[in-house]
């Protein structure tokens, strides 16, 4: 089994196809196509359903295609210390897509001045998505939100953080500084439609008989908090996404809150760790 078959592999599964994965490796498609078969061959099975030029994994291709990342991973980091060069291997990185733009932007600052050349690529989306996304092989960590179930060894939550009402600096509820569930009766919504605790702060105020009167639904938090700015309603949120020219308003009976957790592989090193929990969540991680 050679190593180079192994990048062919990841490069096929990771880019969609041999055409695409020749083209970012920067050979021809014929040596791509003859590595998978020599590969196929050295396991004595198919690692792929070809319907044309269409290729799908099989179960043994999916199995094989997370031990096959953890390898490589293993190589590069192999490689970087026999040279001494102290260089950390690129870091895929699978994001939130609701984090707020601010923490975004500290993450990516700080893994840019980690020592060494090494190269972080991100992939912005949904949590599902990340999980997948995670589970394939295609990110080496992922920062998503954490469910609630218990955390895997290389796993760990950075930060938790309460839902809050956020208003406009002029809204009566900015003055308050606090307000109840029946407070919310009859005020205008700006509903933040990807969001992960939406259905569940939906189902507090069912509960408490709070019906909601929708001003505006939001495909993006971007969206959202320049209608809420603007004064066209309120939002439920996690509370690091209180930001310039919009205000945070404790609901005191809300009892709703966000975890952010950091899973990654086990070939991930500690330095990358390390970096992203800082950066994340800067007084150390919530126990």
């Amino acid at each position: 089994m050679k190593i180079q078959h192994l990048r062919y592999f990841t490069a096929v599964v990771d880019h969609g196809g041999v055409i695409r994965a020749a083209e970012r490796l920067h050979v021809t498609q014929p040596s791509v196509s003859a590595g998978l078969k020599a590969l196929e061959e050295d396991l004595g099975c198919a690692l792929f359903e070809r319907a044309g030029a269409r290729l799908r994994l099989t179960p043994a291709g999916v199995r094989f295609h997370r031990r096959a990342v953890e390898i490589l991973r293993q190589c590069d980091l192999a490689k970087a210390e026999a040279l001494g060069t102290g260089d950390l291997p690129a870091l895929r990185l699978g994001v939130l897509g609701t984090l707020p733009e601010r923490m975004l932007a500290a993450l990516a600052s700080a893994l840019a001045t980690q020592p060494g050349r090494a190269a972080v690529s991100y992939r912005i989306g949904a949590a599902d998505r990340i999980a997948a996304w995670l589970k394939q092989g295609r990110v080496d960590a992922a920062l998503t939100v954490h469910d609630g179930e218990p955390l895997a060894g290389h796993a760990r939550v950075l930060l938790r953080e309460p839902f809050v009402c956020l208003t406009a600096p002029a809204h009566r509820f900015a003055a308050a500084g606090a307000v109840r569930m029946e407070d919310l009766v009859g005020e205008p919504f700006v509903v933040r439609a990807q969001c992960e605790g939406q259905r569940a702060a939906r189902a507090r105020l069912r509960a408490e008989r709070i019906a909601m009167t929708v001003a505006a639904v939001a495909d993006s938090d971007g969206a959202a908090l320049a209608l809420v700015r603007a004064g066209v309603g309120v939002t439920l949120a996690p509370r690091s996404l209180q930001g310039d020219g919009v205000r945070a308003v404790e609901v005191a009976d809300l009892d709703l809150e966000r975890a952010i957790a950091l899973h990654w592989r086990p070939v991930v090193p500690a330095a990358w760790i390390d970096a992203i929990a800082a950066a994340v969540a800067p007084s150390g991680p919530d126990p």
